[in-house]
């Protein structure tokens, strides 16, 4: 691994130190994107990008096109004029709104892909000034091109997507198909999904007040929920849990806005200002869950996790001694249930229920558009 000191700032490289060369050392690569692929021997394929079309992607399938154009067809990138635009957007605390780069060409081969070369977008623009500019020449391959369009399908059964996609491979109006995200065959498939919302999880943050004291365990959290589940719902052919999904939120910078007696809206000081309780990490976890109808209604039912046991650490102490003592100075007497703290979160207390669309597969492939 090297750490390079770039502008004040730490880098880590992944692998080993690069072998110094006679390279261009303005910053610029050249992609050779067709130079090396047996062409004679597999069935390949190229997609265009915006940044090389202009006009939405398009693929090139003709074989004597490609074989024409490998050893001319390149372009140059900038990565190196990319890294100190991203260094010092992070310097003047201006991150991009979007990746600084983009997708130029893929190649494909049997409708997959294979390896996508991107280029920095302001570099093959051409709408600022680098030196030296950048160059390219698609040798044909654009005038040899065809407009793809993006076909998007669902399936109650991914065996049903597994025999579409079978079909799809053998279009051969069809460029690209994208990778599906399917479970084994012979996975079964439940009729409903809902959602668990679980209660929001409170941690007391370290002095920079953007981490955790302790850190979270999220992995002891899922296995001891998943056991207390199966503990009240001991039917586990009847559903699947599905993983779970984490979010964290810090507190507003006057911290989290107190609620309660004898307040009108939040807790504010003489001022005006709002007082609220800080230091404090939210996390709220949830997970979807696959599961027949009568488990939908079972876990609807107004009692269903009376039952549960506990699966989540504990609430800091310090959360209720702090809650207490500004009860009792706003309202000049003792009451340690009076304020509460007001959080973004879709439950803080037992467990919420949500039905969703019933489980579906989605496969996406491009298509040749048609003309």
């Amino acid at each position: 691994m090297m750490v390079l000191l770039v502008a004040g700032l730490w880098l880590l490289r992944e692998g080993p130190a690069p072998a110094p060369t006679d390279a261009d050392t303005s910053g610029v690569e050249r992609h050779d994107f067709l130079q090396g692929l047996p062409l004679d021997e597999v069935a390949y394929a190229l997609l265009l990008h915006d940044q090389v079309t202009g006009d939405g992607l398009r693929v090139v399938r003709d074989a004597a096109a490609l074989k024409a154009a490998q050893g001319r067809a390149y372009y140059t990138d900038n990565p190196g004029a990319q890294l100190k635009r991203t260094l010092l957007s992070i310097l003047f605390l201006s991150p991009p709104g979007m990746p600084p780069d983009g997708a130029f060409v893929t190649v494909l081969k049997d409708k997959q892909r294979v390896e996508t070369y991107r280029c920095y977008r302001a570099f093959c623009a051409g709408t600022e000034a680098f030196d030296p500019p950048h160059e390219r020449d698609m040798a044909g391959l654009v005038e040899a091109s065809e407009p793809v369009e993006l076909v998007t399908e669902r399936f109650d059964h991914h065996d049903a997507a597994r025999a579409r996609m079978f079909k799809l491979m053998q279009d051969p109006e069809v460029a690209l198909i994208e990778p599906a995200d399917l479970p084994a065959p012979g996975t079964i498939v439940f009729p409903q999904r809902v959602r668990l919302s679980l209660p929001a999880i409170l941690l007391e943050t370290d002095e920079t007040g953007h981490a955790a004291r302790v850190p979270f365990d999220q992995t002891a959290l899922e296995a001891q929920f998943a056991a207390a589940f199966a503990h009240v719902f001991p039917e586990t052919d009847a559903y699947r849990l599905n993983p779970m999904q984490v979010s964290e939120i810090y507190p507003p910078q006057p911290g989290w806005p107190v609620v309660g007696e004898e307040i009108d809206g939040y807790l504010r000081d003489p001022d005006g200002n709002l007082r609220g309780l800080d230091g404090i990490l939210v996390i709220e976890p949830s997970l979807t869950v696959d599961l027949t109808e009568r488990m939908v209604e079972a876990l609807q039912a107004e009692d269903a996790f009376a039952a549960i046991p506990e699966f989540a650490p504990p609430e800091p102490p310090f959360v209720a001694d702090r809650l207490a003592e500004m009860a009792e100075a706003h309202l000049g007497r003792p009451c340690p249930v009076c304020f509460k703290i007001e959080l973004p979160v879709a439950t803080v207390e037992g467990i919420r229920v949500d039905r969703l669309d019933p489980p579906s597969f989605t496969l996406a492939h491009y298509r040749i558009a048609p003309q």
